[in-house]
């Protein structure tokens, strides 16, 4: 004996049917979760080279920052230049979802050369706009859970708040000490 009345006996397969379909389409990206854009690679195109050209770029530098800090060793004081720096994914993704004074979401990120106090290159990011203007806007949060004993925490929280409230990103991992431990863009 079904236990069911009849009219709902018939939605079964139905509501199977369309549960299968949604689950399907979820998967497939298609079911409305958040995804990335598209990549337009015409607009890359222009800044692709080839690896062997990247090495030839990084060896260059290599070369010639090395060669001046022996040559002039005040040059070695005075510009901690590295061999790369490190940034997550995060770090850029924060910065591509500014959006400028209209609404629009920012067309890239510039790196400006920077130099701390101890005379170590860093590069400080900003998105752009359309019109190549520096978007500055506040990026994160200041909250920081303090901990005991450690007040660099609550300078650094104090530190992104300076000013305006504008940020930019850095403090990226420098090259050496972190490197990748194998390719054609590291000394080997």
């Amino acid at each position: 004996m079904n236990k069911f009345p009849t009219s709902f006996s018939r939605m079964l397969p139905a509501a199977a049917g369309l549960l299968m379909i949604t689950a399907a389409l979820t998967l497939s990206g298609c079911g409305g979760g958040p995804s990335e854009p598209p990549i337009d690679e015409d607009s890359v195109r222009p800044h692709a080279i080839s690896i062997r050209e990247a090495a030839a770029l990084c060896s260059r530098f290599r070369v010639v920052t090395d060669t001046l800090k022996v040559k002039c060793p005040p040059f070695k004081d005075a510009l901690n230049t590295g061999y790369a720096e490190a940034f997550n994914r995060d770090t850029y993704r924060i910065l591509l979802k500014q959006k400028d004074s209209t609404g629009a979401l920012a067309a890239g990120i510039r790196i400006y050369y920077g130099l701390d106090e101890k005379g170590v290159m860093k590069l400080v990011m900003v998105p752009y706009d359309k019109n190549g203007n520096d978007i500055l806007n506040h990026l994160i949060s200041t909250d920081v859970k303090p901990i005991p004993g450690d007040s660099s925490k609550e300078r650094k929280a104090e530190s992104l708040t300076a000013g305006d409230g504008a940020q930019a990103m850095e403090q990226g991992n420098l090259c050496p000490t972190v490197c990748s431990p194998t390719g054609p863009l590291m000394p080997q």
